[in-house]
């Protein structure tokens, strides 16, 4: 059977990419990646059919990560107002290696809605503002 457990999925930032902090208490990471090219028409008067090329990439979108409230952690996003680096890593292999998905943006927060005998979450909405690159990270040493 192939698969792979989301458990123990992670995310960090920092403003420096060599220097990451890893958030704790994430409930949920959004679908993450670049969107197709657009599609640029290059159709001439004497074509039978249309014709195009593909264009620049759009990795213009939000990423919603929600996370089970702490304190401590949602104040020091919320105070955050400049681009950051971002990565997501997915759970490692069994050599220890493993795969993540890099990229900066711009994150603001908002506290979940609130119902009786329910846990307060907030969302952290970043902005992408680059290429989301995928690589494969070797085992630490």
């Amino acid at each position: 059977m192939a698969g792979i457990l989301t458990k123990d999925m992670k995310l960090f930032y920092g403003a420096e990419a060599s220097s990451l902090t890893e958030l704790k208490n994430l409930m949920e990471i959004p679908e993450i990646g670049n969107n197709a090219p657009e599609k640029i028409d290059v159709t001439v008067l004497t074509d039978d059919v249309k014709k195009s090329i593909s264009g620049l990439g759009d990795s213009a979108q939000d990423l919603a990560f929600k996370f089970l409230y702490v304190e401590d952690q949602f104040t020091t996003l919320a105070g955050l107002t400049t681009t950051q680096n971002w990565e997501v890593r997915l759970p490692a292999n069994a050599d220890g290696s493993y795969k993540k998905a890099t990229f900066t943006g711009t994150p603001s927060v908002k506290l979940g809605a609130a119902a009786p005998n329910g846990a307060l979450t907030y969302t952290l909405n970043v902005s992408v503002e680059s290429k989301i690159d995928f690589a494969t990270e070797p085992k630490k040493a």
